[in-house]
């Protein structure tokens, strides 16, 4: 049975959703396409983007999806722009300067028209689904294919709105290229908002500065190296030569044995924390999840909040117990 989504206020998600099958569509056109629509349906939706890493069957996104609706029409109809900036509308669609005649009249029909674009705001079940539905309409238009391109449903894990908690998330989302063995250091990756980032982008250096409560560029991403490679704050590759890595298969003796090894050697894993449970960060913060979203959870069971085994997570827990294959 599928469970209840947890929906916060002013909340930070990490969100994933997997191509049909696990089928590796989307190429490097197509993700292209999908970060520029991403950027354009999180300005609408009213969503921060704080990391991302799209994969040629998957993709990953760490958002705060802000709850304030916009108070006046010169903002709905800035975001309803930026929305459909560099599109093809649809015919049945309405355009940007048909939707400032509409609010310009302020009758009856402008304040249904206003109602509906504010509905589609700070809510992350709608900037998921209109995200999939206009890339799919886009892809399968291009490719001349019908049907569905994703799996049917989102997966969203709610995390702490701390330093930590969203740090340690979007390391583990910018590693995903590294994980698959595509690259060495994520900033090779140019699907990543990490490369974006280093590569000058600025609205991606933005979703680290917000993640390090509004510090510059050069401070945030000095700590948030830390995160990716360790306490030499490099990539892997270059560790090597003066370190070593621990083999995988170390590795997973000193995990099944109850050890533990450095965050930055085991977020180069699949962690299923950071896929499968429900909520990440402080045992406080899950606690209060807990109370205010009781329905969310079986009867059958009470909730149950776990420490993060493998490393030294500081001090992250995870709703869920997640017993078997944690690491892959």
């Amino acid at each position: 049975m599928k469970r209840k989504r947890i929906i916060v206020e002013d909340g930070v998600y990490h969100l994933m959703s997997r191509c049909c099958l696990g089928s590796h569509l989307l190429k490097d056109e197509e993700k292209e396409v999908f970060i520029r629509m991403m950027r354009r349906q999180a300005a609408f939706c009213g969503v921060d983007l704080l990391a991302y890493s799209i994969m040629s069957n998957h993709f990953h996104i760490l958002a705060h999806v802000r709850h304030e609706k916009p108070q006046t029409d010169e903002e709905i109809l800035r975001r309803f722009r930026l929305l459909h900036e560099g599109s093809r509308i649809s015919p049945y669609s309405i355009t940007p300067d048909a939707l400032e005649e509409i609010l310009e009249q302020n009758d009856d029909k402008a304040q249904r028209v206003r109602e509906a674009l504010l509905a589609r705001m700070g809510d992350v079940s709608v900037f998921m689904r209109e995200l999939k539905q206009r890339f799919s309409i886009w892809y399968n238009h291009q490719n001349g294919n019908r049907g569905t391109l994703w799996m049917d449903r989102f997966k969203s894990l709610v995390v702490e709105p701390s330093l930590h908690a969203m740090a340690t998330v979007a390391a583990y989302i910018d590693l995903n290229a590294v994980r698959a063995e595509q690259v060495d250091d994520p900033a090779d990756y140019r699907f990543c908002s990490y490369a974006a980032a280093m590569g000058g982008k600025a609205s991606a250096m933005e979703g680290y500065r917000l993640i390090y409560g509004g510090s510059s560029f050069t401070e945030a991403i000095a700590a948030y190296r830390l995160c990716l490679f360790g306490k030499g704050a490099k990539p892997k590759g270059e560790q090597d030569k003066d370190r070593g890595v621990i083999p995988a298969e170390k590795l997973d003796e000193v995990i099944r044995t109850g050890g533990k090894v450095e965050m930055s050697e085991l977020l180069r894993r699949r962690v299923r924390y950071f896929s499968d449970g429900m909520a990440i960060g402080s045992r406080l913060f899950l606690k209060e999840i807990y109370e205010e979203n009781r329905d969310c959870f079986p009867e059958s069971r009470k909730a149950r909040f776990a420490s993060m085994k493998g490393a030294d997570w500081g001090g992250l827990q995870v709703v869920r117990d997640l017993k078997v294959n944690l690491f892959g």
